[in-house]
């Protein structure tokens, strides 16, 4: 896979066809994504691909769905987990894991919000499982296709490229110097001081990260020898998705940090975010360092 191209070209999609993928390819695919190494232990993540997409649209509406609508699919995929501290983190890393290598294969896909007591989502679709349902994706193809105006290719420089994207649901991006601060909360390194640190095209990737509303929450703070993320809080923001959000910045950054030979992994924050010299209202979910 060349996560790049892939990252570059990840789209939410909410408009699909009525056309399923085949349940082998999907099943192929779910099962190549299992986890190596765990971010947060004894999660015991399942994935549960959910084929009847038009009874599973109907059973959810008004209980699932994309900032207040359920958006229709030919499937879906609900992921459930055991209710241990920071599983979200995990189910986010893991179920956007799922989301790149279906983009890889030319699947669609988009996240649904479920509500933060996920059994009515179990009790109406009849599962019968002690773990809490953490996630759900719509899986298809999209109906419209999206335009690459000049495309950034594999080995290209972000800062020299003049790339837009034409889509149904196209949203800006912050730059790499706005969601990373240098030393201290608060100071914003130039572009120059981030390419010094060979970490200018390592964060242009890492913004592509979808985030819940695309709110882009994530802020990175370098610091001895270590990059922390931290996650703003917002009021009406359930923290689950804050954890989720988390966990897929987590991912890029594990992703993309490995495809430019940087090595590191992630551990998960214990403290609170004054300890770190951030703000309160911001959430730090763990640092990555060697």
């Amino acid at each position: 896979m060349d996560i790049r191209k892939v990252m570059l070209e990840r789209k939410s999609v909410r408009d699909f066809k009525d056309k399923k993928v085949p349940l082998e390819i999907l099943k192929e695919i779910v099962d190549s994504c299992k986890l190596k190494e765990e971010l947060v232990c004894s999660t015991n993540i399942k994935p549960l691909i959910l084929d009847d997409g038009e009874r599973t649209s109907k059973l959810l509406n008004g209980i699932a769905g994309y900032n207040g609508l359920m958006i229709e699919a030919p499937q879906y995929i609900l992921f459930l987990s055991n209710d241990v501290e920071n599983h979200q983190i995990q189910t986010g890393y893991y179920v956007e894991k799922i989301m790149l290598a279906l983009e890889s294969k030319s699947i669609d896909t988009c996240w649904l919000n479920i509500p933060e007591d996920g059994s009515l989502v179990k009790q109406v679709l009849g599962i019968q499982d002690s773990r809490e349902a953490a996630a759900l994706i719509a899986v298809g193809y999209k109906k419209r296709d999206k335009k690459v105006i000049n495309p950034l290719h594999t080995g290209d420089n972000y800062s020299q490229a003049d790339l837009k994207v034409v889509d149904d649901n196209t949203s800006t991006r912050l730059a790499p110097e706005e969601i990373v601060y240098l030393n201290k909360w608060g100071h914003h390194p130039t572009s120059e001081e981030l390419k010094s640190l060979g970490l200018d095209n390592v964060f242009f990737y890492i913004r592509l990260a979808p985030s819940t509303l695309n709110r882009q929450p994530w802020r990175f703070l370098i610091k001895d020898k270590k990059i922390y993320l931290a996650i703003k809080t917002e009021e009406g923001i359930n923290h689950e998705h804050d954890m989720l959000d988390a966990g897929i910045a987590m991912l890029y950054t594990d992703l993309i940090m490995n495809d430019y030979n940087y090595h590191g992994k992630w551990t998960i924050a214990n403290e609170s975010s004054k300890n770190y010299g951030i703000p309160e209202d911001y959430y730090v979910a763990g640092y990555f360092g060697n």
